[in-house]
């Protein structure tokens, strides 16, 4: 029978400490590499929302412009032209007021 020295133990002991070190590295490694490549996707689907967002933010605005336009026109043939601008801002007044009003309390439900 082969006698265990202390130093065949701690020798034994710090090769087990190396490998497990190594193995901690290249877990941390892959795991880094898959938050990275799940975050590039995320930040790839993110973007994409943002455009498809800012596109139709700038649909919106060119109907609300052509809405407002034929509004004007509308009132124009009724009210005098010099009039028809302030009917058909106080309008669009009154509808964003609404909205707000709509905003604010769906954000108080929310909330409280």
């Amino acid at each position: 029978m082969s006698k265990v020295t202390v130093s065949d133990f701690v020798i034994a002991l710090l090769d087990l400490l190396d490998a497990q070190s190594r193995a901690l590295q290249e877990s941390a490694e892959l795991f880094m590499l898959r938050q990275r490549e799940a975050l590039r996707e995320a930040l790839f689907a993110s973007g994409w929302m943002v455009g498809w967002i800012v596109a139709a933010v700038a649909a919106l605005l060119g109907a609300l412009g052509f809405v407002t336009w034929g509004l004007y026109r509308l009132i124009a043939l009724y009210l005098s032209e010099t009039a028809a601008p302030f009917v058909a801002a106080a309008l669009l007044s009154i509808s964003a007021l609404l909205f707000a009003w709509l905003a604010l309390r769906m954000r108080s439900k929310d909330g409280g």
